[in-house]
């Protein structure tokens, strides 16, 4: 499959060209299989046409619902509507959205440097089979902006810590993304941290310090906007965030992180390195084993009707509670073999994890950012060796995550 794809920028500016025309098919028929995008529409709309006619009292009126995100998105889709009609701001956020796929291309070419662009260029399509940036380029709502300023700011940060010369530049614009990321989703704020961590000792304090006042100032409208959100809507805010239950969302954290980095590692010939990582951690894996035992003797699993991920759907189907934690068992042996065991690792994990302290987790959080921040921030041995070697098997990559688009289509069209 690698083979058929050369180097020539013609045939992957085809491939792009062709891929978006499906794009445009989604919108024209209004896919909707992440489920929610379309109910998203509905109810951003009538923000949208509130900020349009008056924009103070349709930023009142935002304020007053109580919405949990920022309202910038809002105000530059209205401004792209006023300036360009409704069908071309649409079919421009589409387009932006379409775009994180080249942006990720970007981030595997810096991460995986030496390694065959044939290969990083077919991982980087796979986003292209993400039913969660389809149906929002689809519909047009705000997550794939923020997505895409996610990616930009990982790219920028590995154009930092890459580079011989450390351009202050890059860093800057790494977190200016960042920032403009927390605009549209909030929760993007939390990476910042993981940032702070890798720099350590990498920056002088000097800098350091005329990075975060940076960050401060262009961040000050919505650390006001979030000030005065939580005090208008102090009891909204803390139902939301103040009420997970932490063993059943760490339990749809591990089932995700097997949903979608499991293809990438998936070979018979993979099989052969278990008993070796049997052998070294052996102490990890006695620990996993005891800590699931007891979340299956002494752990009701919640009953919810909306969240919980493809295998929480799928155990609501079977009625097992055993597939469920089992499959939760199986990511976090995924972790330990697939992650290098460190400090930094370790970290960026828990981070991403607290990205999502709600009391309902949705599938489309960590669809596709979990596939990037794997390959932007973690450190893989095991990863980087099947990338230099051409070991990964994209065909089954491809078929795994077509498979579940399809399905996720035919789920959505038939409830």
């Amino acid at each position: 499959m690698i083979s058929k794809i050369n180097n020539h920028s013609k045939n992957k500016l085809l491939i792009y060209f062709l891929i978006y025309l499906t794009f445009i098919a989604s919108f024209v028929f209004g896919e909707n299989s992440s489920g929610g995008s379309h109910r998203d529409f509905l109810a951003m709309q009538m923000y949208l046409d509130q900020i349009s006619i008056n924009f103070k009292q349709g930023i009142a009126l935002f304020f007053e619902e109580g919405q949990g995100h920022s309202p910038v998105f809002y105000i530059i889709k209205s401004g792209l509507e006023n300036v360009f009609t409704k069908t071309a701001s649409d079919v421009l956020i589409l387009t932006l959205g379409f775009s994180i796929a080249f942006v990720f291309y970007s981030i595997l070419k810096k991460q995986f440097i030496g390694c065959n662009k044939n290969l990083l260029f077919l991982i980087s399509l796979t986003l292209y089979l993400s039913p969660y940036i389809r149906s929002s380029a689809a519909w047009a709502t705000n997550d794939n902006l923020g997505i895409l300023f996610f990616a930009l700011s990982i790219s920028k940060f590995l154009t930092y810590r890459k580079s011989q010369n450390k351009n202050l530049k890059s860093i800057f614009l790494c977190f200016f993304f960042i920032v403009m990321a927390s605009y549209i989703r909030q929760y993007y704020v939390i990476i910042t941290l993981a940032y702070c961590m890798f720099l350590y000792k990498n920056i002088s304090i000097k800098y350091f310090f005329y990075l975060g006042i940076f960050s401060f100032l262009i961040s000050i409208p919505g650390l006001i906007y979030t000030y005065y959100f939580f005090i208008s809507n102090f009891d909204y805010a803390a139902k939301g965030f103040t009420s997970p239950d932490i063993i059943f969302n760490l339990l749809i954290f591990f089932n995700l992180y097997l949903f979608y980095i499991f293809p990438f590692f998936f070979q018979f010939e993979t099989l052969n390195t278990f008993k070796n990582f049997y052998d070294d951690k052996k102490l990890y894996i006695m620990v996993t084993v005891i800590v699931f035992i007891i979340i299956y003797l002494f752990y009701n699993l919640p009953i919810v009707q909306f969240g919980g991920g493809i295998n929480y759907k799928i155990y609501q189907f079977l009625e097992s509670e055993l597939f469920f934690i089992f499959s939760s068992f199986m990511g976090v042996l995924l972790i330990l073999l697939t992650v290098n065991l460190n400090f930094k690792n370790l970290l960026t994990l828990t981070l991403f994890f607290f990205m999502f302290p709600f009391s309902i987790i949705y599938q489309k959080y960590y669809d596709p950012i979990m596939i990037i921040m794997f390959f932007g921030f973690i450190q893989s041995d095991l990863m980087r060796n099947k990338i230099k070697l051409n070991k990964s098997n994209m065909i089954f990559v491809f078929a795994y995550f077509l498979i579940f688009l399809i399905g996720s289509n035919i789920y959505y069209l038939n409830i």
